[in-house]
């Protein structure tokens, strides 16, 4: 390890290097990536640290066209910058930040009751206001526009490194295209809050006096903006977010540029499709089939599974039934109308919508032909293999996933190793069953899985665990998992899975993941472990305390019921501990499920206020459970 490595294995030193990182460009700055790694060599070399300084993460922190980086508080501090108010504002407000006030966007931090900056749907819901035009907004104490009018001219200063209002008249109008003209090549295009520094550092008497909004500067220079972006008028702003869309579809997910062309495009017509769909009642079917007819070869590059799945992530992650329907009308469509190459990934994004919709048996149906377009295709292997699994069946998810390239480092691969069938090779067939039925081990256990591993509900557990993998729960359960592991040590998260701890069992339950597992997919599940899987929705976490342990058993004592249970299978913890889980009843007896050791009294008992909330936290409980955000932690 380097010594820059060793300085910068904790937060705390991250931290010095990003103060004196900072404090350098404002002395010396503007810099150029090398030019700022010297000025920082007791902290490593150059090339270490440009690799830091590339992603440093600070609201102080401007990028300029010209590649430079700039410390935003020593351009800005003093200057004023004016803005004309509409009824919207007014009403609510709240200003429309682009393109008038997008420089200054970094000193709106503020406190309560503060000018702060928001994004535009939690501010405009936050106060009730019609949708606005910028992505981000300036939010001012209530009342503060409460005299102005539509038109009126304001402005928002930068002061001590906050954003101050003010009332102002216009004292100048600059001429800013020719030091535009200098900075924009003939089809360019920059983004706007870099250009205003950029000129600012080129004439640093701009905006120290009230002068015409930016947007009305722009537009007398023959410049235009949109989405935070300045360029000529004329320019094809369109054509421009498509080639950027595509070319970080290509890198996000490895495809060439014809296949993140067509996974663009299906996505662009899908989220038409919504729109369409929400304003008018229309027949989907029909819309999807002319829109497959008119061009059925448009869609080949989809065939590789990685754009396939990238037309997957990028338009249906998020669960809505509206899109649920685009997505299956526009594969079922390419699947029977589009070049052969492609009914493999058609078939399984169709699958992957009607299992979405409730139709588990239909998306199974999608995947096997999927398989008869191609055998090997691996995301519908795959599929089929957790829908084995689902319905007890561990010996042929495990062929499944053998014909899978890395099938064996899926989770669930790790998962079925528990639940294959165990094999007795001293036992002959004709020889009695070593499960003492009194039964020939040919009829009874010969291929099959110990049933008693089906019944105590292990493997119903991790059935649900898996469900909740599926990208549309992936915020919830990715949220509660980092809130969990927030404060563990760096060889404690790579020791650390998914499985560990609460974070998964409260996204499953709390979260509704476990109700839309039992939902879609009953059909698949044996019986039994559908009328098990009935009984747990409504069983609610608790703390225990540990009575025993032993080779026999463990004995748990609830602190809110005061009943003991004895579970057959260990937990974490030993006896006298205080463990936060969930016990959940099956044929075979009690299993322990998502288990945290309490490290004192006073975090037991906070758990269980959490618990004894009618509108239970999430959130709040995964953080208690793992020690909480700003407790100490006390000695029993």
């Amino acid at each position: 390890m380097t010594d820059f490595d060793d300085e910068t294995a904790g937060s705390d030193a991250a931290g010095s290097i990003a103060s004196a990182a900072l404090a350098v460009l404002r002395e010396q700055g503007p810099l150029s990536l090398e030019e700022w790694a010297t000025h920082l060599e007791e902290y490593g070399t150059a090339t270490e640290l440009a690799d830091v300084l590339e992603y440093l993460s600070e609201p102080m922190l401007g990028y300029l066209p010209n590649g430079k980086y700039v410390a935003l508080d020593t351009v800005l501090e003093g200057l004023v910058f004016a803005h004309r108010l509409s009824e919207l504002e007014i009403a609510s407000d709240i200003l429309d930040a682009s393109p008038d006030l997008e420089p200054i966007l970094a000193f709106g931090d503020g406190e309560d009751g503060a000018i702060r900056v928001a994004l535009a749907e939690e501010a405009a819901l936050e106060r009730g206001a019609a949708p606005f035009r910028s992505r981000r907004v300036v939010v001012l104490p209530a009342g503060t526009l409460g005299e102005c009018a539509d038109g009126d001219l304001i402005g928002l200063a930068v002061e001590d490194g906050r954003l101050a209002f003010r009332l102002v008249e216009i004292e100048d109008e600059p001429d800013l295209a020719p030091a535009l003209g200098e900075l924009f090549e003939e089809d360019g295009v920059e983004a706007l809050d870099s250009v205003c520094w950029q000129l600012l550092l080129e004439d640093p008497s701009l905006f120290t006096v009230p002068v015409a909004p930016l947007g009305e500067i722009f537009e007398a220079a023959g410049y235009e903006h949109e989405r935070e972006l300045l360029a000529r008028r004329g320019f094809d702003f369109d054509a421009y977010d498509l080639q950027i869309r595509t070319a970080l579809v290509a890198s996000t997910y490895d495809l060439t540029h014809d296949e993140a062309v067509a996974a663009v495009a299906f996505v662009d017509l899908a989220d038409r499709g919504y729109t369409d769909a929400v304003i008018a009642d229309f027949d989907i079917v029909d819309w999807a089939r002319r829109h497959v007819s008119a061009a059925p070869d448009f869609f080949v590059s989809l065939a590789d599974p990685g754009a396939a799945v990238a037309v997957f992530d990028l338009g249906f992650r998020n669960q809505d039934p509206v899109t649920d329907a685009i997505l299956e009308a526009l594969a079922s469509e390419l699947a029977e109308r589009g070049p052969r190459s492609v009914r493999a990934a058609a078939h399984w994004l169709a699958g992957k919508a009607v299992d979405r919709l409730g139709r588990v048996l239909e998306a199974e149906a999608h995947y096997e032909k999927a398989l008869l377009a191609e055998s090997g295709w691996g995301p519908a292997l795959f599929e089929l293999a957790q829908f084995a699994s689902d319905r007890g069946d561990a010996t042929r998810a495990l062929s499944l996933l053998g014909r899978i390239d890395g099938g064996s480092e899926e989770n669930l691969y790790a998962v079925l190793q528990d639940f294959v069938p165990a094999d007795h090779p001293e036992l002959g067939r004709n020889d009695k069953c070593w499960c003492g039925s009194g039964r020939k081990y040919k009829v009874c256990h010969l291929g099959k899985a110990d049933e008693s591993v089906k019944a105590d509900g292990r493997w119903l557990y991790k059935k649900a665990c898996l469900f909740a993998f599926a990208s549309e729960f992936v915020d919830v359960v990715t949220g509660l998992d980092d809130l969990e592991n927030a404060n563990l040590s760096e060889d404690e998260l790579i020791a650390a899975t998914i499985f560990d701890g609460s974070a998964l069992d409260v996204a499953l339950f709390e979260g509704g993941i476990f109700a839309d597992f039992l939902a879609r997919r009953s059909e698949l599940l044996p019986e039994a472990e559908v009328v098990t899987a009935a009984q747990w929705l409504g069983v609610r976490r608790s703390v225990y305390e540990v009575i025993e342990t032993s080779d026999t058993g463990v004995v748990l004592l609830d602190r809110v019921s005061e009943e003991t249970v004895t579970l057959v299978h260990p937990v974490e913890g030993k006896s006298g501990d205080l463990i936060s889980a969930r016990l959940l009843t099956a044929p075979t007896g009690a299993l322990a499920v998502g288990v945290v050791v309490m490290s004192s009294e006073s975090q037991a008992a906070r758990v269980l206020e959490v618990l004894a909330s009618e509108e239970l936290d999430a959130e709040e409980l995964v953080r208690e459970s793992r020690g909480g955000a700003d407790h100490s932690t006390d000695d029993r």
